[in-house]
């Protein structure tokens, strides 16, 4: 991984925390469940070991750089791709576990 790319993946981690929250339990429910429903919603949200995704290049010169980025990129998209999915599936586990995210203030 290259400085440059690096530093975009960090600036996108960063942007996407910055809107932070946390979750609240809704009304009549007790904390003391939160680890054990964050634990199991965490599991949940990894899911079961996906397909494996695999990219490559081929050739020499000018045109094997193109296409070992174009794999390299690939690879990226997938890999966020997978990300967003896991943290989708984590707070649908939570919400359906009695919780609901709530904005930092």
């Amino acid at each position: 991984m290259t400085k440059r790319t690096l530093a975009m993946s960090l600036a996108l981690t960063m942007s996407l925390t910055a809107c932070a929250s946390h979750w609240e339990r809704s009304p009549g429910h007790e904390y003391a469940d939160y680890d054990q429903d964050e634990a199991r919603c965490y599991l949940i949200g990894r899911g079961m070991p996906q397909e494996g995704f695999a990219a490559g290049g081929g050739g020499t010169g000018q045109a094997g750089a193109y296409a070992a980025a174009g794999a390299g990129l690939a690879m990226m998209a997938f890999a966020i791709g997978r990300a967003v999915q896991q943290q989708k599936d984590h707070d649908a586990c939570m919400t359906l576990s009695g919780w609901h995210r709530v904005a930092n203030q």
